[in-house]
């Protein structure tokens, strides 16, 4: 069974979505609030003043709730292993994301934060894979060294924004760019940058901006995450890199061969989730092995067989594979190309 998604639009602080808009094809494309799509999500967004909305959980074509789905049977929609290592809920987070102004500086707990602080089993670590980049697109990743957080809690009293922006490597991204952001590492994404982004599943997150660059004042409780000032600046992980250190160590470059399997994020980064790059000309089988795949479709159409299934897919399609259907043919009929992820 392949599973096909609906859009899954969630409001953000910052603006952007345009791009989001126009990879799908819509006839009225513009930024606004809702500047991230959330791909086979189980998660539920944290939108502090918009509790009243449920906003993150995603729906299948067919009308059904993904979340609703795999409660009813997680071991066979999740897979054996999946379960007996993250439990009976999806452990990872898949996002298309549009920046049309920069994102505020923040960080995310390591899942040992998160446990004690947020009573969360998950942290959110993350990764980002550029597909639509802006000329001088840049992003913010990382201490430079030296930096403290005596220091860093003294900007923040200041608001001294330009100076935290400084204490941060910015680096330029292009298409294909592929960047993983640990727990505790401090970052902002610039503007003009759209990326398929993959996470931990969780919405936690600690800001030390007051105000966004798009001039929205934040509450207290989303820059603290409700976890108090006080404990705020112990999310952060004051390592510093010089930006040799933190290009070898978290940034990466491919170039996919047809028909073959390239790993953009795998163990060599972390152990809690993977990104895989497919060019599909021909057809290319992957036994996925019992575990689930969250698949967006960046280019081109074809068609993917999971068991004795076979759908049609193009340009824009993001698809939930269920662990008990593993086994999956992907055929390429014009330039298929395709981002998976799993946990």
């Amino acid at each position: 069974m392949v599973c096909r998604l609906e859009k899954n639009r969630v409001w953000r602080t910052y603006l952007g979505g345009k791009k989001i808009d126009a990879f799908d094809g819509a006839g009225e494309q513009q930024d606004g609030h809702f500047p991230e799509d959330w791909v086979a999500s189980t998660t539920v967004a944290n939108n502090y003043g918009r509790e009243e909305q449920t906003e993150g959980l995603c729906l299948c074509k067919n009308g059904s709730a993904l979340k609703e789905m795999i409660d009813s049977d997680p071991k066979k929609y999740l897979g054996q292993r999946q379960v007996e290592k993250h439990g009976e809920q999806m452990s990872i987070l898949v996002k298309l994301l549009d920046s049309a102004e920069r994102l505020v500086i923040q960080a995310h707990p390591t899942i040992e934060f998160a446990k004690r602080h947020f009573k969360s089993p998950r942290g959110k670590a993350e990764c980002w894979y550029i597909i639509n980049a802006d000329e001088g697109a840049c992003i913010y990743l990382g201490f430079k060294p030296g930096i403290t957080e005596k220091q860093w809690t003294e900007l923040f009293i200041r608001q001294d924004i330009e100076a935290m922006l400084k204490c941060l490597h910015k680096l330029p991204v292009t298409n294909g760019d592929v960047f993983f952001v640990d727990g505790g590492m401090p970052h902002a994404i610039g503007k003009g940058c759209m990326m398929v982004e993959l996470q931990e599943a969780t919405d936690l997150m600690v800001i030390p901006e007051r105000i966004t660059p798009g001039g929205i004042i934040l509450s207290e409780e989303k820059m603290h995450g409700g976890i108090g000032f006080d404990n705020m600046f112990d999310c952060f992980d004051y390592t510093g890199y010089t930006l040799s250190e933190l290009k070898s160590r978290y940034y990466r470059t491919f170039s996919a061969e047809p028909d073959s399997r390239c790993v953009l994020v795998g163990s060599d980064l972390t152990d809690k989730f993977r990104m895989e790059m497919y060019a599909v000309s021909n057809h290319l089988h992957i036994d996925y092995e019992d575990t689930y795949v969250v698949a967006i479709v960046l280019d081109g159409y074809g068609e993917v067989q999971a068991g004795q299934h076979h759908t049609e897919i193009k340009k824009g399609d993001r698809l939930f594979i269920p662990a008990y259907d593993s086994k999956v043919l992907w055929k390429g009929m014009d330039n298929l190309k395709i981002v998976a992820c799993l946990p």
